[in-house]
């Protein structure tokens, strides 16, 4: 009676042992699983612009690879894989259901980083024989910071109360940010919900300071609030034809330029590319102040890069700091254009 116990035991010990091994190991595969898409910059753009500032780097090595992005050529190419895969999983959607797409997709994007890791790595390698060893270890640099946001987001959620949509759509407003920004040479180093931080580097841009910024504010703000203002049209569209009641919606952006801290930041084997320092939350501050269709940038940004701000109206709005007001330009791009009073933003005189 007591061996026949004492095997039991040993049994239900030998099976939580087993239990416990499989739980680890489903866990650890789930894990990778999440990790091969979990969206991170693409490698090379991230290499080059901690890499490109050191003085042992070759600028022409950095010039033609910063050029070689806005070439129609490399351009389309880059961009086929993802047109394709788009294709493909909509097509597999529509003949074997969402799991199979979402398969098709993962094993898409799974494929898309460990190719983009190789090349950069590659890259990357070359360059630590001739620049300083800690390529991406944290170092100050020289950049101009975007913030972007939905505004009546919040509402919308409410207002649909169908989040499977929402996540779509969400999917779909954020990749077309991101290409405007990605083909402006920026780096989207951080997703918040409705929202991204993304930076500009001047070697990423191939062009000095204050001509990138320039750039930015004139070129690419304006891109993205067309691009926004596409995509509001045909949500309007969709909506009327499934009933749904319309939600006013924009987008706010935030931008400013300095000096910041680049790098690989986080914990111990979690490091991801970021950015600290006074433009990201001047950033941040001035997108949660930008009305739907409007940029907001500090006019110091561009005394730093050793411009003038262009000729739009200013505002002094209260920072967070007591006791402190910034000095604001305001541009409108979008199609919703913010009320003709503002209670932040007073009557000022354009300089």
């Amino acid at each position: 009676m007591e061996e026949r116990s004492r095997n039991s035991i040993r049994r239900l010990g030998l099976a939580r042992l087993v239990a416990r091994r499989w739980d680890a190991l489903a866990w650890r595969a789930a894990r990778s699983a999440v990790d091969a898409v979990r969206y991170e910059p693409r490698h090379l753009d991230v290499v080059m612009a901690c890499g490109a500032s050191q003085p042992e780097v070759p600028q022409p090595l950095v010039n033609l690879l910063s050029e070689a992005r806005e070439q129609p050529v490399i351009v389309k190419t880059l961009g086929l894989p993802r047109a394709v895969v788009r294709a493909v999983a909509a097509r597999t959607a529509l003949w074997f259901g969402p799991t199979a797409s979402a398969l098709v997709r993962w094993f898409s994007g799974a494929t898309a980083t460990a190719a983009d890791r190789a090349g950069g790595e590659t890259i990357e390698r070359w360059l630590r024989a001739r620049a300083h060893p800690g390529l991406l270890v944290p170092h100050p640099h020289a950049l101009a910071v975007l913030a972007a946001d939905m505004r009546g987001f919040s509402n919308l959620t409410r207002e649909l109360q169908d989040t499977q949509y929402l996540a779509d759509l969400i999917s779909e407003y954020l990749t077309e940010l991101t290409r405007v920004v990605e083909h402006h040479r920026g780096i989207v180093f951080q997703y918040t919900g409705d929202g991204l931080l993304a930076v500009f580097l001047p070697e990423l841009a191939g062009a000095r300071e204050g001509e990138m910024l320039d750039r930015l504010v004139n070129a690419m703000c304006l891109e993205l609030h067309r691009a926004f203002d596409v995509l509001h049209a045909r949500w309007q569209a969709e909506w009327r034809e499934q009933g749904r009641r319309i939600v006013p919606i924009g987008l706010g952006v935030g931008m400013s330029f300095g000096r910041a801290t680049i790098g690989f930041i986080g914990p111990a084997g979690k490091k991801h590319i970021g950015v600290v320092g006074e433009p990201i939350n001047l950033a941040a501050f001035l997108c949660s102040q930008a009305q739907p269709g409007a940029v907001l940038i500090d006019r110091a940004s561009f005394a730093r890069a050793g411009i003038d701000p262009p000729p739009a109206k200013v505002a002094r709005l209260r920072s967070k700091k007591p006791h402190q007001r910034i000095e604001t330009v305001c541009l409108r791009y979008g199609a919703r254009r913010p009320p003709a009073a503002l209670a932040w933003l007073p009557t000022a005189t354009p300089r």
